[in-house]
């Protein structure tokens, strides 16, 4: 290893490296920088900024919804043992508590933290298997059920393990779940309140608000260190590998729609999609990998586990910007410098040589010069975001502007399906908050808007209290990929993808159960993805 370290160290490229360093350090710009650290090491901003952020969760634990929520915890745990003590009476309680099957790999299976494993798995799993069920194995009952069911499943699962707890043990809760509880009441208001036929707006307030269970699912059901590395093992990995098949594609130039591009940009060969169906949501995907992959860089012991990371960093990327979403690209500008502002300064000089790179790629040139031309003025004022922004605001002001023209009515998937009003051209917005706006009103994107700043706010808190320990880098990842996500729906109806919006979700759930639920002695516990685990370092020095 010693040998491989001064071999890069007497390369060209440590010296270019070394060479702008030294530039940086000694330029107006840097010194700048230098100067604003020293100060802020002393500020009184910077005291308060870390009470602040390193507060604990005293409001949330005094507050009316915690004694709530612990009564309701109590109760259940003392149903979970009346029912448990009537069943161990019972013959089949008595068979059931046999040596034999307690030992056997069934049980340790729903008991053991296997399920957690299980439950957490197949929820990062969300993507691939929604496209074998729609597009591989097309059985139209199953595709649209079995996210549904999962959930139903999931949440009796936390319920469950609620009840098989001890009355003494403090139930999960967090400073989120009020602000996510708060919007969704309010949602169920303006649903009451525009209401013209229930059915639809049923359906477009579950769009909006059903996948924000899977929040407070994961946060209960999360015990272990084991738990959360699931998670961002497997949504990473299926990042990197949705970016291989969206390379492959570009490699051999997958035919697109023509409305993908427009005749003006004659030099874009193809648009990336792998197994997403659509570039924005594609590109918004590796906005949302990309940190994760990047963690394992800062968390790796070797250097081939971190120049493997930043290779899954690379594929990720290129697969960004092969997608030709500009939306996309923006996303993932603001998230590489989230990441960066919070975890390591030094990746904004590799943002520098990115862009260097992205501006010789004709087809990236192409779309963004794009921008500047009157054929992109007039798209966009007569049918694209411009136009699509001014009908909607007409059909807004033609209701109740403060109550919004209905939840499912206008703007999303719900409306496009049912298409109601024959008098009105259907559309996406391309904007997840206008598209909030124009069914919720001023009241609706108001609540949704301290929603988003509450999640935020919460999450920096989370990444700020995981400094020092296995999670600084992954909790960093988490929000900026949260981040990147939040500002793709200014362009993009993102959050109108089932498993974009249960992801934003998950994540939040893993920040927050890492910054505020995670405790040190979890750690000690292998489990599965866990590549700290004692019992693998073990197994590897016996090799």
């Amino acid at each position: 290893m010693a040998d491989k370290v001064s071999v890069f160290r007497s390369s060209a490229l440590w010296a270019f490296i070394s060479s702008f360093g030294t530039y940086w350090r000694c330029s107006l710009l840097g010194r700048f920088f230098a100067a604003w650290k020293r100060s802020w090491e002393f500020s009184r901003t910077r005291v308060i900024t870390r009470r602040v952020l390193g507060a604990d969760m005293t409001s949330s634990v005094n507050s009316i919804y915690y004694r709530v929520y612990f009564a309701a915890a109590r109760a259940l745990s003392r149903l979970g043992a009346s029912l448990s003590a009537a069943a161990r009476a019972s013959l089949i309680g008595r068979l059931w508590n046999a040596r034999w099957l307690q030992s056997g790999a069934v049980w340790r299976f729903l008991f053991g933290h296997t399920m957690r494993r299980f439950i957490v798995a197949v929820f990062a799993l969300y993507l691939p298997i929604d496209w074998v069920l729609r597009d591989l194995l097309p059985i139209a009952a199953l595709a649209s059920a079995w996210d549904e069911a999962f959930l139903a499943f999931g949440l009796i699962y936390a319920v469950f393990q609620r009840m098989c707890a001890p009355e003494s043990e403090k139930p999960h809760v967090t400073p989120l779940d009020t602000p996510i509880l708060a919007f969704c009441g309010l949602g169920l208001l303006l649903m009451v309140l525009t209401e013209e036929s229930m059915s639809i707006a049923f359906a477009g307030y579950r769009a909006v608000v059903q996948y924000m269970l899977w929040f407070f699912i994961l946060t209960r059901i999360m015990r272990e260190d084991g738990d959360a590395d699931t998670f961002v093992f497997t949504l990473t990995a299926i990042g990197v590998l949705t970016a291989l098949h969206g390379i492959f594609q570009y490699i051999v130039g997958v035919e697109i729609p023509a409305s993908w591009t427009t005749h003006t940009e004659v030099g874009v060969r193809t648009r990336i999609f792998s197994i997403i169906g659509s570039p924005n949501i594609m590109g918004s995907f590796m906005v949302m990998t990309a940190p994760l992959a990047a963690s394992y860089a800062y968390r790796a012991k070797s250097l081939v586990g971190r120049a493997a990371a930043w290779c899954a960093v690379g594929v990720i990327a290129l697969a960004c910007l092969l997608t030709l979403s500009r939306g996309a690209w923006l996303a993932f500008a603001v998230m590489v410098a989230t990441f960066a502002w919070l975890r390591d300064k030094r990746l904004f000089a590799i943002i520098a040589l990115a862009l260097g790179f992205a501006v010789m790629i004709p087809d990236v040139v192409n779309r963004i010069t794009f921008l500047f031309t009157e054929d992109f003025a007039y798209a966009s004022k007569f049918g694209g975001r411009a136009g699509r922004a001014r009908d909607g605001m007409r059909l807004l002001q033609s209701a109740n502007e403060m109550l919004g023209y209905g939840l499912g009515r206008f703007g999303g998937a719900i409306a496009m399906q049912n298409q109601t009003n024959p008098n009105i051209s259907y559309f996406y917005m391309d904007n997840y908050y206008l598209k909030t706006l124009i069914e919720m009103g001023y009241i609706g994107l108001a609540g949704y808007v301290i929603l988003i700043a509450s999640t935020i706010f919460i999450g920096l808190r989370a990444a700020y209290r995981t400094k020092g320990t296995r999670w600084s880098a992954v909790s960093c990842a988490l929000l900026a990929g949260m981040l990147g996500v939040l500002t793709h729906c200014f362009t993009e109806n993102i959050f109108e993808v089932p498993y974009m919006n249960a992801y934003f979700w998950g994540m939040a759930a893993v920040l927050v159960w890492m910054g505020f639920l995670w405790k040190p002695e979890t750690a000690s516990k292998p489990g599965v993805f866990n590549p700290n685990s004692s019992q693998r370092k073990r197994k590897r020095r016996a090799r």
